[in-house]
């Protein structure tokens, strides 16, 4: 903030210098530049205008700054105005350093500063000067900040207007406020500026002359008298127009904030940001911005929250594409005029060379007619050679087409006889048990004295068996489907502990003990996670010892982590890296390895390890919450 401060200053001075010294309302100076532009005879008179709307705007427009200095540019380029061309570029350099392109404004800066030196303009010299040494500071280069700014405070002790003196001193003040071993010099340079200010009532150097006295009553423990100081001068410099120096005033309290006196800095950072988006300032916010933002993000206002949210959203994208693109530098445009009238003087030269050129050219014509002549029968020749070489390399070409069209297709063939058998193995395991059922009760309704309660019992087995098969054939499809081509995987919302409850009820074990958190969301597909857990569940009952409780637990970390933990009885790590591979004869190896597909086809991870006499079946998929 504090860097942000010392730019608003050092581009306060030209306003200053070039308005007079007699300062009025902004919009009243505005209002006579107007009148006095249709008033103008000469170029060189309304390019001087231009160059003081500029001026002016760049306290409360931005934008209107921007387009007062190309206007007074491009007329000063044409009529060859040193004086206004330099005071054009010293406006766009106060434009770019307003929009945070200080690479920019160095650039225009140091070129009206050498169009000064040529003019000897000693108090524009002085004021460029110590706008150079606040566009270093803020671009990180320091000394050459301060060499800058030593050359302007030994030109201004030469000048007549010591106004410009006036306003060196402040930005010594500020720049070395904080450096304990100057403290002499500080207090001396406020002083011989405050002296030089009160020449001239009513001078913009004196809120920042009156603000540095506020901070050294909040060093003193005056907190609230400070606070009361900076908003009068804030209110004040609204009143003239000044959003510039009234942004300045109010960051005063978010300094005191950060010094720790508990004030509130919050309405000065919003009044900040309202007056500094109305102008055009947004790009200068960016602090300001982030910090309302972050407030607001944590409490509970969701209005403002997205407002400022919104706010620091577009600043970041204009600085990013104000980094990215690559700015226009008008001067040049200007140098590129005498380079062309060089280059047509250059090609006049250049047409009597290529007319001699063209008369040696001549003569050697029927040399290369010659040797056209030698070079179309060796291309002929060489032509047939090649259409000879070509026509075997396609035939190579297509031979190995041919092989690996034919390897693709035997590729296929083993992964569609691979599906085939998982298919089957599946089909002889999971329909085994429901059709038995359904065929034991059956035969069961043959016996003719079973009274009504037996008969409603095996009614109720049936229907629950033939749910079971159809359970069975939706997740067979669901695979079947998830095999083919054109299948896409949408991750859901999937209730882990319903999901396990589910499973449950399709395996014949009492000691399962679900610990999963309420409310745990997978981001997977239903069907897939519903059949990976019932047979994650089926193959730990069978490799469990006896009738030992079997613990189902999920922990979330960046990703959902579900774990079956059993006790195995002679069963290796070796094993269990081997658990989800394919064996031919093992019915349960087929429907571990259709789960390490349906894991793989969600994006997640399945294994398998052996702690102890422990065995820990898991998979990770990532959280949905």
């Amino acid at each position: 903030m504090i860097k942000r401060r010392w730019i608003h200053i050092i581009l306060f001075l030209v306003a200053g210098l070039l308005a007079g010294k007699k300062l009025r309302a902004q919009d009243n100076v505005i209002r006579q530049l107007r009148t006095s532009l249709l008033q103008q005879q000469d170029s060189a008179g309304y390019t001087n205008v231009l160059n003081q709307l500029g001026m002016q705007y760049h306290l409360s427009n931005t934008d209107s700054c921007f387009w007062y200095g190309v206007k007074a540019r491009d007329i000063a380029s044409r009529h060859g105005d040193k004086k206004g061309l330099a005071g054009a570029l010293n406006n766009l350099s106060i434009f770019y350093a307003l929009k945070a392109n200080t690479e920019q404004a160095i650039e225009y800066s140091f070129k009206a500063l050498l169009l000064y030196r040529e003019l000897g303009d000693q108090p524009n010299i002085c004021q460029v000067l110590m706008n150079l040494s606040v566009f270093h500071l803020y671009n990180g280069m320091k000394p050459e900040a301060n060499q800058y700014l030593y050359q302007a405070m030994e030109l201004g002790k030469t000048l007549t207007q010591d106004s410009i003196y006036s306003l060196v001193l402040i930005n010594y003040a500020i720049r070395f406020e904080g450096d304990s071993t100057r403290k002499d010099s500080v207090r001396w340079a406020l002083e011989r500026s405050n002296d030089i200010i009160r020449k001239y009532p009513g001078s913009r150097e004196a809120y920042y002359i009156q603000a540095l006295e506020a901070d050294e009553w909040m060093k003193e423990g005056e907190g609230a008298r400070a606070v009361q100081k900076i908003n009068e001068l804030a209110d004040k410099a609204l009143k003239e127009g000044l959003v510039v120096v009234a942004i300045d005033m109010l960051e005063h309290i978010d300094i005191y904030k950060q010094n720790g006196y508990p004030a509130n800095a919050v309405p000065a950072k919003e009044k900040a940001f309202a007056i500094g988006n109305r102008a055009g300032y947004l790009n200068m916010m960016l602090p300001t911005v982030a910090s309302l933002y972050r407030h607001y993000a944590s409490g509970s206002n969701e209005a403002k929250k997205a407002y400022y949210g919104g706010a620091l959203w577009e600043l970041v994208r204009k600085q990013l594409e104000l980094k990215s693109s690559n700015h226009m530098n008008y001067l040049d445009y200007f140098m590129k005029e005498q380079e062309l009238n060089e280059w047509e003087l250059s090609n006049k030269v250049q047409e009597q060379k290529i007319n001699k050129a063209n008369m040696k050219r001549k003569s050697r014509q029927q040399l290369i007619g010659f040797m056209v002549g030698v070079l179309l029968l060796m291309a002929g020749f060489t032509y047939a050679r090649y259409r000879s070489y070509k026509q075997l390399r396609k035939q190579e070409s297509l031979l190995r087409e041919m092989n690996d069209a034919i390897s693709e297709k035997n590729q296929q063939l083993n992964i569609h006889d691979d599906f085939k058998n998982k298919l089957i193995a599946i089909l002889a395991r999971d329909f085994r048990e429901p059709l038995n059922n359904i065929i034991r009760v059956s035969v069961m309704f043959r016996n003719k004295d079973m009274d009504q309660v037996s008969m409603q019992q095996i009614i109720d087995e049936a229907v629950i068996s033939s749910r079971k098969t159809l359970i069975i054939f939706d997740n067979i499809l669901r695979w079947i489907k998830a095999q083919l081509s054109g299948f896409v995987y949408s991750p859901a919302p999937c209730d882990l502990s319903l999901l396990f409850e589910d499973a449950m009820h399709h395996i014949d074990h009492r000691q399962i003990m679900l610990d999963i958190p309420p409310g745990l969301y997978l981001a997977g597909d239903q069907e897939m996670l519903l059949f990976i857990n019932r047979s994650l569940l089926h193959c730990a009952v069978k490799l469990s010892a006896g009738n030992e409780r079997i613990q189902v637990r999920a922990i979330e970390d960046d990703l959902v982590k579900v774990e079956i933990i059993l006790t195995v009885r002679s069963f290796t790590q070796q094993m269990a890296a081997h658990l989800f591979e394919y064996r031919r004869g093992d019915d349960m190896s087929v429907t571990l390895v259709i789960c390490k597909d349906f894991m793989d086809k969600m994006g997640g991870h399945i294994s398998a390890e052996v702690e102890g006499v422990q065995l820990r079946l898991g998979y990770s998929l990532p959280s949905f919450n």
